[in-house]
């Protein structure tokens, strides 16, 4: 009977347990706090249309939270969101995505809520979908189904084209897609069944629109990156995700890892290898494929710190003991320039060494620490890229009136609404 007592008292202890992590969040709801982005100096209408996103912890010891948006005077919750606009993903996707439906009701029927898979410009809306089973693998009999909405006349072009070398994969996922000379570029990322231990498969797949018919399947050139003793960590599309209109060239950063030796692993005075990064462009008319080759000017740290890019251009940053370096890489004429030197306070120069979410909008380049615990509250600069002028300083700050106090805010995205 002891044997019996000892178990039921687990279960009890398990069931207690499940029922706190679920029921947690629910109380929580209640107290979550409300956020306000405070203006120290500058020109306030610089953030009138910017939200930030992030992630915040309700229960950070056991990873408890949820998805969070913050404007000027606004804060979203994922969870406060209806279930459908839960299905859609993050605050911002949401919105983009209930206009989508909102504008083009019919065409937007059925399809998967994600905005890697919609194309839009002034004259179409374009989408793409990989079929895969209940388990969200490929099959042998997978395929692009491809549907294009001409705004003019509402025809809508739709067909589908088999997956090339369907067998040869484990799963297949779209990351953007983009429009180019009467063709559909769709750019995918998956796990290769022939690639044990090895980094994801990138795949630039040119589907003519007129001829329905893949034209070209051309795998991103991983190899334009030194890898000599160093493994492939980890390939990020740079420019996928919330935007779904036009880039002319897509941007990837492949991390890769210089291994140990066997006595930097026992030797525990030997300072840990730092990974090492490298930047691959892809032009999308051209098909082009070619290395952006700036780490010598701005060191391999700076290529791993937050990189944004705004039209055809590439903004990077990097730090000394007084100043912050803004670099701007045109991909169009694959020339690197120092856009200015700021020197800034030792305050100011602590939060960027900080991480950091960096974003540009209209050549403002905005800075924002990406995680402070409950002491501080999370600074924001911006700095015009054409002056070298600090334009803006402020503050996320949690509202006086709310009584709970927050674990944990992380950040990771700045956005700004048309």
């Amino acid at each position: 009977m002891k044997r019996y007592g000892k178990l039921g008292i687990i279960v009890g202890l398990a069931i207690l347990s499940i029922g706190i992590y679920y029921i947690q969040p629910i109380f929580a709801a209640e107290t979550r706090p409300e956020f306000t982005v405070s203006a120290k100096s500058g020109d306030k209408t610089l953030i009138e249309n910017m939200s930030i996103e992030g992630y915040y912890y309700e229960n950070n010891f056991y990873g408890i939270g949820t998805e969070i948006e913050i404007a000027n005077e606004d804060t979203t919750y994922y969870p406060n969101q209806s279930y459908l606009s839960q299905l859609q993903g993050s605050v911002s996707d949401n919105e983009k995505m209930s206009q989508l439906q909102k504008d083009y009701r019919s065409f937007m029927r059925g399809k998967v809520p994600s905005l890697a898979n919609f194309f839009e410009d002034d004259a179409i809306l374009a989408y793409a979908e990989v079929t895969t089973n209940s388990l969200s693998a490929v099959t042998e009999d997978a395929e692009f189904i491809i549907e294009v909405l001409d705004k003019k006349t509402n025809d809508v072009l739709s067909f589908s084209v088999d997956f090339p070398k369907a067998t040869d994969y484990f799963s297949m996922y779209i990351e953007d897609v983009q429009v180019a000379n009467n063709k559909l570029m769709v750019v995918t990322n998956g796990y290769s069944i022939n690639s044990e231990n090895g980094p994801d498969e990138q795949h630039l797949y040119s589907i003519d629109l007129p001829n329905e018919k893949i034209e070209k399947d051309e795998k991103i050139q991983l190899d334009l990156i030194d890898a000599k003793d160093k493994q492939i960590q980890y390939v990020e599309l740079l420019n996928a995700g919330n935007d779904i209109n036009s880039s002319k060239t897509l941007v990837y950063r492949v991390t890769l890892d210089v291994p140990q030796t066997e006595m930097e692993i026992y030797d525990e005075n030997e300072m840990v290898t730092q990974p090492v990064f490298g930047l691959i462009g892809v032009n999308i008319e051209t098909g082009e494929q070619f290395l952006i080759d700036v780490s010598g000017e701005l060191g391999n740290p700076a290529l791993g710190n937050t990189i944004a890019i705004e039209n055809s251009t590439l903004y990077f940053y990097k730090t000394n003991d007084k100043t912050l370096s803004i670099y701007s890489y045109s991909l169009e004429q694959k020339e690197l320039v120092e856009v200015e030197s700021v020197e800034l306070t030792a305050e100011q120069l602590k939060a960027l060494k900080m991480d950091v979410v960096l974003q540009v909008n209209n050549g403002i380049v905005f800075f924002v620490d990406s995680s402070k615990v409950t002491d501080k509250d999370i600074q924001i600069m911006a700095i015009d890229s054409n002056s070298g002028e600090l334009v803006f300083e402020g503050a996320i700050e949690e509202k006086i009136n709310q009584p709970a106090k927050r674990d944990e805010l992380y950040l990771s995205k700045i956005l700004f609404k048309q």
